[in-house]
């Protein structure tokens, strides 16, 4: 029989820590790709209800090398406002993400998702 050894008392608060540092670098980093990936997920989630990160990859390419993890700092970010509320998860749509759950995210408040989407326009296109 295998022992395994107990996790550390800090380790759902250090994963938790660890995730927020590296959304919160996302966020720095990429700020236009986010701000598209807000965008679309505010404009989805007004029109349907709901939103997921296959639903905004779908609209809003993500260029290499950005890591497509940014989409979770986009979400996540969206959430701390109160604009979109988590749901249940359901099963990736996308070939390549091997059916794993995504998580559906509700709008939770019509008129904070219009006040932001006044409030943050797409950033100029670089490419352009």
């Amino acid at each position: 029989m295998i022992t395994l050894p107990e996790p550390p008392a800090n380790g759902q608060a250090e994963g938790e820590r660890r995730r927020d540092a590296a959304l919160a670098l996302l966020n720095a980093k990429r700020p236009a790709v986010v701000r598209r990936l807000q965008r679309a997920a505010v404009l989805i989630a007004l029109d349907t209800g709901t939103v997921t990160a296959d639903d905004v990859r779908a609209v809003v390419p993500i260029p290499w090398p950005i890591n497509p993890k940014v989409n979770g700092a986009a979400l996540n970010t969206l959430a701390e406002l109160g604009i979109l509320h988590a749901g249940d998860y359901i099963r990736s749509r996308r070939a390549v993400a091997h059916a794993r759950p995504v998580r559906v995210w509700h709008i939770a408040d019509r008129i904070a998702a219009l006040t932001w989407l006044a409030a943050h326009p797409e950033y100029p296109d670089p490419a352009a």
